[in-house]
């Protein structure tokens, strides 16, 4: 107690998985303006990564408020690390665990609940071998095998097993920070990180889910090479998980019910997820949607109003299309070069720019690129790589978003802002950002078309169709830059989220 009393108390502690400051994207922009717009707050942040081999940099140049960031590695082992547990907290520990797995009822966060209770108990710290490696995981791993996966290899359910619980130990030994309110960005690690701390300091947290986390884990596992299925090795997300997949998306659910049902407030960016979210456990009366909003002065100017000038080959004497975002599975990068070879057997002479960062997942940026040669694309498709992107909605005509997934990308909400039409696949709000969310907005017309996901010819089509009409796309654009305008400003975002933080740090509790 003494220890925690001489913390510094930060107003509010970010808990973020996989993204700011280290990766770049939609997610970390988004944290990036919201710290930035308030300055009389202190912000600091647990930043859980892969592995400390990584050896991140900063993407972003952080903020003067945003302050003693920690990072937690979900990898990284010490099996030297020992606490003073006695045996009969070590026995209660391997009960709670032993239920948790056991526990008929999926949909019931309680065994969770009571498993990070029982941990908060001994002081928030354990020895590694009590999740992973002694005793007592074993008899817990052969009990589970023997009742549920005789079917599958032992030794790859051995692995999987302690691969799946040694991020849980190094969650539960990560030392806090001591804040006003936590606030996760995701649930996953992150959620279980934020219960941990709102349940270890009394202090209220808040979760926002831009994506669903249970939705894209489970796209990531069903496409992964790495977690062994015993069945027939298609890449496709509507087949059957096998073993080992089903014990990955299991153990990323139990976390999403148990933040869903400790949060103060559950948050998301459109209905469409708030709905999934309610499927997932959340309480509806504690679910709220918070659109995205943009910096409206970035990006209205950076390209002449539609209608002050005649268009019919593009700006630049050539129509240029440009991809924003990581060159990564889940943004489905090869539709996007698959639609352009198309496009180019009717319109010749375009260009295409697939602009972001191609670090994060080096194997398939590889791919992207042989892609790319093998389609004699190489005159046409340039790879940007990390850059001012506001370079490029400059001369930009049209913007492609071809995600299997997505929440309310801020890259629709940029070019729309920018007076650029798009052409988007239904995914998340995609449809609302483009068609409108309200009758009022609705009313304003389509500032895009919308394809079905993972569908070159539809892609193309919807390039083709917009390109090929002067008239369309200077209507789109006047569209999307009144849209964004009238109803996605960020100062309407962060006044929302002032708010919320005011209120959880004005309850009592510990501090």
């Amino acid at each position: 107690m003494a220890e925690r009393a001489a913390q510094k108390t930060y107003d509010v502690c970010l808990i973020l998985e996989g993204t700011y400051p280290f990766v770049s994207g939609g997610v970390s922009t988004w944290v990036h303006h919201l710290v930035k717009s308030m300055p009389e707050l202190t912000f600091t942040s647990v930043c859980i990564r892969a592995s400390s081999k990584d050896n991140p940099e900063y993407r972003y140049e952080v903020p003067g408020n945003f302050v003693d960031p920690q990072v937690v590695y979900l990898h990284d082992h010490d099996t030297q690390k020992t606490t003073n547990m006695g045996r009969k907290d070590r026995a209660a520990l391997m009960a709670n665990i032993r239920q948790w797995h056991l526990s008929p009822d999926k949909a019931d966060h309680s065994a969770m609940l009571d498993l990070v209770r029982a941990l908060d108990s001994t002081g928030g710290q354990m020895d590694v071998k009590d999740m992973v490696y002694g005793r007592g995981p074993w008899d817990i791993m052969i009990e589970l095998y023997n009742r549920k996966h005789t079917q599958a290899s032992f030794l790859d359910y051995f692995w999987t097993y302690r691969f799946t619980h040694l991020p849980i130990c190094n969650i539960i030994n990560a030392k806090l920070p001591k804040a006003k309110v936590y606030h996760t960005i995701c649930t996953g690690f992150a959620g279980l990180m934020a219960v941990l701390a709102s349940i270890r300091m009394n202090r209220p947290m808040l979760l926002t889910e831009h994506g669903i986390y249970t939705k894209e884990r489970k796209i990531e596992v069903a496409q992964s090479k790495w977690i062994h299925n015993e069945q027939e090795d298609r890449l496709r997300i509507e087949r059957e998980l096998g073993t080992f997949q089903n014990l990955w998306i299991q153990i990323f659910e139990s976390f999403s019910r148990l933040t869903y049902a400790h949060a103060r407030r559950v948050i998301t960016l459109y209905e469409g997820n708030r709905q999934m979210q309610l499927l997932g456990g959340s309480d509806p009366e504690r679910t709220e949607v918070i659109p995205n909003g943009i910096t409206l002065s970035r990006y209205e100017n950076l390209k002449p109003r539609a209608d002050t000038y005649e268009d019919e080959r593009g700006a630049e004497g050539h129509f240029a299309i440009g991809f924003v975002g990581r060159v990564v599975p889940i943004k489905d990068v090869k539709t996007f070069i698959r639609a352009i070879k198309i496009v180019t057997q009717d319109v010749p002479g375009i260009k295409a720019f697939i602009i972001g960062p191609d670090d994060e997942s080096p194997e398939y940026a590889r791919e992207c690129r042989e892609l790319v040669k093998m389609l004699g694309l190489d005159p046409v498709i340039t790879f940007t790589g990390k850059v001012n992107v506001n370079e490029y909605y400059a001369k930009l005509d049209l913007l492609v978003l071809t995600s299997v997934s997505e929440a309310q990308p801020l890259v629709l909400l940029e070019a729309n802002c920018a007076g650029i039409p798009v052409v988007a696949s239904d995914v998340g709000a995609c449809s609302e950002l483009l068609h409108g969310r309200t009758p009022e907005d609705e009313a304003l017309g389509p500032s895009g078309y919308i394809t079905r996901p993972a569908e070159p010819m539809d892609t193309a089509q919807g390039i083709l169709t917009i390109l090929l009409n002067p008239k369309l796309r200077r209507a789109m654009s006047l569209s999307g830059r009144e849209r964004v305008s009238r109803f996605y400003a960020e100062a309407d975002l962060i006044d929302r989220y002032k708010a919320l933080y005011r209120e959880c740090m004005a309850l009592p509790g510990r501090m």
